[in-house]
């Protein structure tokens, strides 16, 4: 199917491309059968629409609505001051930052091995109880 709608100048995904372009609300939509009925429309040969067909459709769909996503969130690391900046501020200080950190070591290790590494999630689990201790004494 796609060298003969190649050889008409048009692949199957820029076939797909053009019609979200023509109609970007389908493009949020979660069902396709407006974009298959198009096809099969355009494509009078075919009773109903291949396998192919449908898988391609949803390709270029979720490509368009991943470029989609990344021009927005482009456009708002863009309006808080550039690309290399992020919009979120730091939101831990001291102790805090520190009992994130073995948190995100402790979920590491569990991840990893939970049964090689016993000793190791102990170990992290009381440094990370002490550090919450230390930080309720500060306040």
């Amino acid at each position: 199917m796609a060298k003969a709608s190649k050889e008409k100048g048009e692949s199957v995904m820029g076939y797909f491309r053009g019609v979200f372009k023509s109609n970007p609300k389908w493009l949020r939509m979660r069902s396709n059968d407006a974009v298959l009925q198009c096809w099969l429309r355009d494509h009078p040969n075919f009773s109903e629409v291949p396998k192919q067909i449908k898988n391609t459709l949803a390709n270029v769909k979720s490509v368009l609505r991943h470029k989609r996503r990344g021009r927005k969130a482009r456009a708002a690391a863009a309006a808080n001051g550039g690309p290399g900046k992020s919009s979120r501020k730091p939101i831990y200080k001291g102790l805090e930052l520190l009992e994130v950190q073995i948190d995100d070591c402790l979920s590491m290790a569990r991840s990893f091995d939970s049964d090689g590494l016993v000793e190791v999630i102990r170990a992290l689990r009381h440094a990370r109880n002490q550090v919450v201790w230390k930080s309720g004494q500060s306040k």
